[in-house]
């Protein structure tokens, strides 16, 4: 599926689910172009703190510890109590322009990659839910689908505005 939104285009490819055992494996690509240098973009991404302004599953992040690129992070989700913590590993690997969530701990489990790539902007999630969540499979997979495209949409708005500032 391709949407204008604002200043960016948006290709979706097909949500992809997948029954495992107990547990729903959902992955998810969602890219967009953007009218923001790639450097702007990433010093957005990269400031692992400021996700819960662009990710509105994210309430606050904290970071635990730190050790050279990597991250522990504590993720507050928007989700019911005991479903709302979420632990992570984090690297934020500047060369590559990536971000990596590797969610260890609490409902999710899998990954989520924030990567900036030819003047795009690319989320992928790759994660497994927990048993008691199956029961919200549709209500997940829309959240984390109209989450991804508000997020990209606002973060690459923030960008370009920040381009217009630097000039």
């Amino acid at each position: 599926m391709i949407s204008n939104k604002s200043s960016a285009f948006c290709i979706e490819k097909p949500i992809n689910t997948v029954l495992e055992g107990i547990r729903l494996m959902i992955r998810l690509t969602i890219e967009m172009s953007a009218n923001a240098s790639p450097e702007t973009i990433w010093r957005i991404i990269s400031n692992v703190q400021n996700m819960p302004r662009y990710w509105y599953l994210h309430r606050d992040v904290k970071v635990l510890e730190k050790a050279g690129s990597y991250l522990r992070v504590l993720i507050n989700l928007a989700l019911p109590r005991p479903f709302s913590r979420e632990e992570a590993l984090v690297r934020v690997s500047g060369q590559e322009l990536m971000v990596m969530f590797n969610f260890i701990k609490g409902p999710l489990r899998g990954k989520h990659i924030i990567k900036v790539n030819n003047g795009n902007v690319v989320s992928t999630w790759s994660i497994n839910t927990s048993l008691p969540l199956l029961i919200f499979k549709s209500w997940i997979i829309q959240r984390i689908r109209d989450t991804t495209i508000n997020a990209l949409t606002n973060l690459i708005n923030d960008a370009v505005n920040l381009n217009y500032t630097d000039n």
